[in-house]
Protein backbone atom coordinates (compact mmCIF):
# COMPACT_ATOMS: atom_id res chain seq x y z
CA UNK A 1 0.00 0.00 0.00
CA UNK A 2 2.85 2.36 0.83
CA UNK A 3 4.41 1.80 -2.57
CA UNK A 4 1.17 2.75 -4.35
CA UNK A 5 0.90 6.15 -2.67
CA UNK A 6 3.67 7.89 -4.68
CA UNK A 7 2.25 6.41 -7.89
CA UNK A 8 -1.29 7.57 -7.04
CA UNK A 9 -0.01 11.03 -6.13
CA UNK A 10 1.88 11.24 -9.42
CA UNK A 11 -1.16 10.16 -11.44
CA UNK A 12 -3.43 12.64 -9.66
CA UNK A 13 -0.93 15.46 -10.15
CA UNK A 14 -0.66 14.68 -13.86
CA UNK A 15 -4.43 14.55 -14.29
CA UNK A 16 -4.86 17.83 -12.42
CA UNK A 17 -2.24 19.47 -14.66
CA UNK A 18 -3.99 18.20 -17.79
CA UNK A 19 -7.35 19.49 -16.55
CA UNK A 20 -5.86 22.93 -15.89
CA UNK A 21 -4.28 23.03 -19.36
CA UNK A 22 -7.50 21.93 -21.06
CA UNK A 23 -9.55 24.51 -19.18
CA UNK A 24 -7.02 27.21 -20.06
CA UNK A 25 -7.14 26.15 -23.72
CA UNK A 26 -10.95 26.22 -23.73
CA UNK A 27 -11.16 29.61 -22.06
CA UNK A 28 -8.44 31.16 -24.23
CA UNK A 29 -10.19 30.18 -27.45
CA UNK A 30 -13.68 30.98 -26.16
CA UNK A 31 -12.82 34.42 -24.79
CA UNK A 32 -10.54 35.53 -27.61
CA UNK A 33 -11.51 36.80 -31.03
CA UNK A 34 -9.84 34.07 -33.07
CA UNK A 35 -11.84 32.41 -35.81
CA UNK A 36 -13.80 29.38 -34.57
CA UNK A 37 -13.42 27.95 -38.06
CA UNK A 38 -9.63 27.86 -37.74
CA UNK A 39 -9.21 27.30 -34.02
CA UNK A 40 -10.80 24.41 -32.18
CA UNK A 41 -11.35 23.88 -28.48
CA UNK A 42 -11.07 20.67 -26.43
CA UNK A 43 -14.84 20.30 -26.74
CA UNK A 44 -14.50 20.47 -30.53
CA UNK A 45 -11.93 17.68 -30.42
CA UNK A 46 -14.29 15.60 -28.29
CA UNK A 47 -17.05 16.25 -30.83
CA UNK A 48 -14.75 15.18 -33.66
CA UNK A 49 -14.00 11.91 -31.93
CA UNK A 50 -17.39 11.02 -30.48
CA UNK A 51 -20.26 13.10 -31.91
CA UNK A 52 -21.90 12.24 -35.23
CA UNK A 53 -22.81 14.76 -37.87
CA UNK A 54 -20.67 17.80 -37.10
CA UNK A 55 -17.51 16.92 -39.05
CA UNK A 56 -16.76 14.88 -42.15
CA UNK A 57 -17.22 11.97 -42.46
CA UNK A 58 -20.50 12.25 -40.61
CA UNK A 59 -20.03 9.16 -38.44
CA UNK A 60 -17.65 9.64 -35.51
CA UNK A 61 -16.80 5.94 -35.66
CA UNK A 62 -15.44 6.42 -39.19
CA UNK A 63 -13.33 9.37 -38.04
CA UNK A 64 -11.89 7.34 -35.17
CA UNK A 65 -11.24 4.38 -37.47
CA UNK A 66 -9.31 6.62 -39.85
CA UNK A 67 -6.97 7.63 -37.02
CA UNK A 68 -5.92 4.06 -36.19
CA UNK A 69 -3.61 3.44 -39.20
CA UNK A 70 -2.08 6.92 -38.79
CA UNK A 71 -1.24 6.19 -35.16
CA UNK A 72 0.09 2.75 -36.08
CA UNK A 73 2.51 4.15 -38.67
CA UNK A 74 3.79 6.86 -36.34
CA UNK A 75 4.29 4.38 -33.50
CA UNK A 76 6.21 2.07 -35.82
CA UNK A 77 8.51 4.90 -36.94
CA UNK A 78 9.01 6.07 -33.37
CA UNK A 79 9.54 2.56 -32.00
CA UNK A 80 12.22 1.66 -34.54
CA UNK A 81 13.95 4.99 -33.99
CA UNK A 82 13.88 4.57 -30.22
CA UNK A 83 15.29 1.05 -30.47
CA UNK A 84 18.13 2.23 -32.71
CA UNK A 85 18.85 5.25 -30.51
CA UNK A 86 18.95 3.19 -27.31
CA UNK A 87 21.14 0.51 -28.90
CA UNK A 88 23.64 3.01 -30.29
CA UNK A 89 23.70 5.05 -27.09
CA UNK A 90 24.36 1.97 -24.94
CA UNK A 91 27.11 0.79 -27.28
CA UNK A 92 28.69 4.25 -27.38
CA UNK A 93 28.52 4.69 -23.62
CA UNK A 94 30.11 1.31 -22.95
CA UNK A 95 32.82 1.94 -25.53
CA UNK A 96 33.64 5.34 -24.03
CA UNK A 97 33.75 3.89 -20.52
CA UNK A 98 36.28 1.29 -21.70
CA UNK A 99 38.48 3.71 -23.64
CA UNK A 100 39.25 7.28 -22.62
CA UNK A 101 40.79 7.97 -26.03
CA UNK A 102 37.61 6.86 -27.77
CA UNK A 103 35.60 9.13 -25.47
CA UNK A 104 37.78 12.11 -26.41
CA UNK A 105 37.28 11.36 -30.10
CA UNK A 106 33.63 10.33 -30.13
CA UNK A 107 32.03 12.82 -27.75
CA UNK A 108 32.54 15.91 -29.98
CA UNK A 109 30.89 14.06 -32.87
CA UNK A 110 27.88 13.26 -30.70
CA UNK A 111 27.75 16.89 -29.58
CA UNK A 112 27.67 18.07 -33.20
CA UNK A 113 24.73 15.75 -33.92
CA UNK A 114 22.91 17.31 -30.99
CA UNK A 115 23.60 20.96 -31.84
CA UNK A 116 22.72 20.87 -35.55
CA UNK A 117 18.97 21.57 -35.95
CA UNK A 118 17.12 18.44 -36.94
CA UNK A 119 15.10 20.33 -39.54
CA UNK A 120 18.42 21.12 -41.27
CA UNK A 121 19.71 17.54 -41.07
CA UNK A 122 16.48 15.88 -42.22
CA UNK A 123 16.84 16.74 -45.95
CA UNK A 124 20.41 15.38 -45.94
CA UNK A 125 19.26 12.15 -44.29
CA UNK A 126 16.43 11.88 -46.81
CA UNK A 127 18.84 12.45 -49.71
CA UNK A 128 21.05 9.60 -48.48
CA UNK A 129 18.43 7.02 -47.48
CA UNK A 130 15.32 8.09 -49.37
CA UNK A 131 11.77 7.74 -48.09
CA UNK A 132 11.04 4.85 -45.79
CA UNK A 133 11.54 3.33 -42.40
CA UNK A 134 15.33 3.81 -42.49
CA UNK A 135 15.07 7.58 -42.75
CA UNK A 136 12.38 7.69 -40.05
CA UNK A 137 14.57 5.54 -37.79
CA UNK A 138 17.67 7.68 -38.36
CA UNK A 139 15.82 10.92 -37.59
CA UNK A 140 14.25 9.48 -34.44
CA UNK A 141 17.53 7.87 -33.37
CA UNK A 142 19.39 11.17 -33.63
CA UNK A 143 16.87 12.77 -31.29
CA UNK A 144 17.22 10.00 -28.70
CA UNK A 145 20.92 9.27 -29.04
CA UNK A 146 22.59 12.18 -27.27
CA UNK A 147 20.51 12.42 -24.07
CA UNK A 148 20.76 8.65 -23.63
CA UNK A 149 24.49 8.66 -24.36
CA UNK A 150 25.23 11.35 -21.77
CA UNK A 151 22.95 9.85 -19.13
CA UNK A 152 24.25 6.30 -19.48
CA UNK A 153 27.87 7.49 -19.60
CA UNK A 154 27.32 9.38 -16.36
CA UNK A 155 25.63 6.33 -14.86
CA UNK A 156 28.51 4.04 -15.78
CA UNK A 157 30.88 6.39 -13.98
CA UNK A 158 28.67 6.63 -10.88
CA UNK A 159 29.68 3.31 -9.29
CA UNK A 160 31.15 3.88 -5.85
CA UNK A 161 34.95 3.51 -5.57
CA UNK A 162 34.48 1.06 -2.70
CA UNK A 163 32.43 -1.29 -4.90
CA UNK A 164 34.96 -1.03 -7.71
CA UNK A 165 37.82 -1.83 -5.32
CA UNK A 166 35.88 -4.80 -3.93
CA UNK A 167 35.36 -6.32 -7.39
CA UNK A 168 39.02 -5.86 -8.24
CA UNK A 169 40.13 -7.32 -4.90
CA UNK A 170 38.26 -10.52 -5.76
CA UNK A 171 39.96 -10.71 -9.14
CA UNK A 172 37.18 -9.24 -11.27
CA UNK A 173 38.31 -7.92 -14.62
CA UNK A 174 37.11 -4.94 -16.66
CA UNK A 175 34.16 -6.79 -18.16
CA UNK A 176 33.11 -8.19 -14.78
CA UNK A 177 33.19 -4.69 -13.34
CA UNK A 178 31.10 -3.42 -16.24
CA UNK A 179 28.49 -6.19 -16.04
CA UNK A 180 28.21 -6.55 -12.26
CA UNK A 181 28.67 -2.97 -11.08
CA UNK A 182 28.60 -0.26 -13.73
CA UNK A 183 25.56 -1.33 -15.78
CA UNK A 184 23.34 -1.84 -12.70
CA UNK A 185 24.48 1.55 -11.40
CA UNK A 186 23.56 3.13 -14.73
CA UNK A 187 19.95 1.89 -14.74
CA UNK A 188 18.45 4.99 -13.04
CA UNK A 189 20.36 7.20 -15.47
CA UNK A 190 19.14 5.12 -18.41
CA UNK A 191 15.52 5.57 -17.38
CA UNK A 192 16.09 9.29 -16.82
CA UNK A 193 17.31 9.54 -20.41
CA UNK A 194 14.44 7.43 -21.71
CA UNK A 195 11.94 9.81 -20.12
CA UNK A 196 13.34 12.48 -22.43
CA UNK A 197 13.96 10.26 -25.44
CA UNK A 198 10.69 8.31 -25.65
CA UNK A 199 8.39 11.35 -26.07
CA UNK A 200 10.95 12.96 -28.38
CA UNK A 201 10.79 10.02 -30.78
CA UNK A 202 7.08 10.72 -31.31
CA UNK A 203 7.92 14.28 -32.36
CA UNK A 204 10.78 13.07 -34.57
CA UNK A 205 8.60 10.48 -36.29
CA UNK A 206 5.92 13.10 -36.86
CA UNK A 207 8.52 15.48 -38.33
CA UNK A 208 9.72 12.82 -40.77
CA UNK A 209 6.16 12.11 -41.86
CA UNK A 210 5.37 15.80 -42.19
CA UNK A 211 8.37 16.39 -44.46
CA UNK A 212 8.82 13.22 -46.48
CA UNK A 213 5.96 10.75 -46.10
CA UNK A 214 2.35 10.24 -47.12
CA UNK A 215 1.50 8.19 -44.04
CA UNK A 216 1.23 8.70 -40.31
CA UNK A 217 0.14 11.58 -38.12
CA UNK A 218 2.67 14.02 -39.52
CA UNK A 219 1.64 13.54 -43.14
CA UNK A 220 -2.02 13.96 -42.25
CA UNK A 221 -1.25 17.12 -40.31
CA UNK A 222 -0.05 18.57 -43.59
CA UNK A 223 -2.93 17.28 -45.71
CA UNK A 224 -5.57 18.34 -43.20
CA UNK A 225 -4.17 21.89 -43.31
CA UNK A 226 -4.15 21.80 -47.12
CA UNK A 227 -7.81 20.72 -47.22
CA UNK A 228 -8.85 23.11 -44.41
CA UNK A 229 -9.99 20.16 -42.30
CA UNK A 230 -9.27 21.94 -39.03
CA UNK A 231 -11.23 19.51 -36.91
CA UNK A 232 -8.87 16.73 -38.00
CA UNK A 233 -5.86 19.03 -37.70
CA UNK A 234 -6.48 19.86 -34.03
CA UNK A 235 -7.41 16.28 -33.26
CA UNK A 236 -4.12 15.07 -34.71
CA UNK A 237 -2.23 17.56 -32.57
CA UNK A 238 -4.01 16.27 -29.46
CA UNK A 239 -3.37 12.64 -30.44
CA UNK A 240 0.33 13.36 -30.98
CA UNK A 241 0.61 14.99 -27.56
CA UNK A 242 -1.28 12.09 -25.99
CA UNK A 243 1.13 9.59 -27.56
CA UNK A 244 4.11 11.51 -26.21
CA UNK A 245 2.60 11.58 -22.73
CA UNK A 246 1.81 7.86 -22.97
CA UNK A 247 5.42 7.14 -23.96
CA UNK A 248 6.64 9.03 -20.90
CA UNK A 249 4.16 7.22 -18.66
CA UNK A 250 5.23 3.80 -19.96
CA UNK A 251 8.89 4.60 -19.27
CA UNK A 252 8.01 5.82 -15.78
CA UNK A 253 6.05 2.63 -15.13
CA UNK A 254 8.90 0.46 -16.39
CA UNK A 255 11.31 2.40 -14.20
CA UNK A 256 9.16 1.79 -11.14
CA UNK A 257 8.85 -1.93 -11.90
CA UNK A 258 12.54 -2.46 -12.62
CA UNK A 259 14.07 -0.28 -9.93
CA UNK A 260 11.59 -0.62 -7.04
CA UNK A 261 13.40 -3.59 -5.51
CA UNK A 262 16.88 -2.73 -6.68
CA UNK A 263 16.81 0.91 -5.63
CA UNK A 264 14.34 1.36 -2.73
CA UNK A 265 13.28 4.92 -1.86
CA UNK A 266 15.37 6.66 0.83
CA UNK A 267 12.45 6.62 3.30
CA UNK A 268 12.30 2.81 3.10
CA UNK A 269 16.02 2.57 3.75
CA UNK A 270 15.74 4.85 6.79
CA UNK A 271 12.84 2.84 8.21
CA UNK A 272 14.66 -0.41 7.59
CA UNK A 273 17.78 0.82 9.36
CA UNK A 274 16.01 2.45 12.28
CA UNK A 275 16.30 0.66 15.67
CA UNK A 276 13.14 -1.14 16.78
Amino acid sequence: MTRLRPLAASVLTTLATLVVLLVAWQLTVSLSHVSPYLTKTPLDVVDYLFVDGRFKPAAAADRRAALVPMIGVTLMHAGVGLFCGVTLALAGSIAMSLSRGLRTTFLPIALVLQTVPLIAMAPVIYAVFGAGIVTAAVIAAIVTFFPLLMNVTTGLASASPETVDLVRAYGGGRLTLLWRVQLPSALPFLFAGLKIAAPATISAATLYEFLFSFEGLGANLLTSKSYSDYGLLWTLVVVTIALALAAYALVALAERLVLSGRFPPPSAVIRRGAPS
